[in-house]
């Protein structure tokens, strides 16, 4: 009979959440990750592969925090007002978790089958709101353009890359009304 587990999937998940919340993705390691838990490391390989596999796990659960974030926030009556709300969400939700939204777009994580399943659910209050308002076939194009300006907006906040001064947020807002405009409705 084996021996019951010390520690669940879930707070080895947590664990090294925390870990990357507070030093980044890059400085996590199963030894870290098995110290924060109270387990030897080799154990943790019992669980996951290696440490990507983790890293997925984490970058999975912070993709659908962002989904649900989104999804509550794409219940604005009119979707150019939802739009708008889920950039404010998505960028809030960036700079609130640096790290973590760092490993969302981590190239050491990799792609499997769960992960882009991760990422497009956390899409899809995007493009349901776009397809009210470009139609089904313009949807995924125009969610990837919003996506686009969204994300690199916030990439280039977080690195401190808007250094000439002037309004951050007032940039942010223009970019994003000028984009949705585009866009009809």
């Amino acid at each position: 009979m084996p021996a019951p587990a010390k520690v669940s999937d879930e707070e080895i998940v947590a664990a090294a959440r925390r870990l990357i919340e507070r030093d980044g993705p890059a400085a996590l390691s199963m030894l870290a990750v098995a110290d924060e838990v109270g387990v030897r490391a080799p154990s943790l390989y019992k669980r996951f592969a290696d440490r990507a596999a983790l890293l997925s796990a984490v970058q999975q659960e912070v993709f659908a925090e962002l989904g649900h974030k989104l999804e509550v926030t794409a219940a604005r009556p009119g979707p150019q007002q939802a739009l708008a709300a889920m950039a404010v969400a998505y960028r809030a939700f960036a700079r609130a978790r640096p790290h973590l939204y760092t490993l969302m777009f981590a190239p050491e994580v990799g792609h499997d089958a769960a992960g882009d399943a991760a990422r497009r659910q956390a899409a899809q209050p995007i493009v349901s709101r776009l397809t009210d308002l470009v139609g089904r076939e313009r949807a995924l194009p125009t969610a990837r353009v919003l996506t686009a300006f969204v994300h690199g907006f916030v990439s280039m906040e977080l690195q401190g890359a808007f250094r000439l001064g002037g309004d951050v947020d007032d940039a942010f807002d223009l970019g994003l009304r000028l984009l949705l405009s585009s866009f009809g409705g």
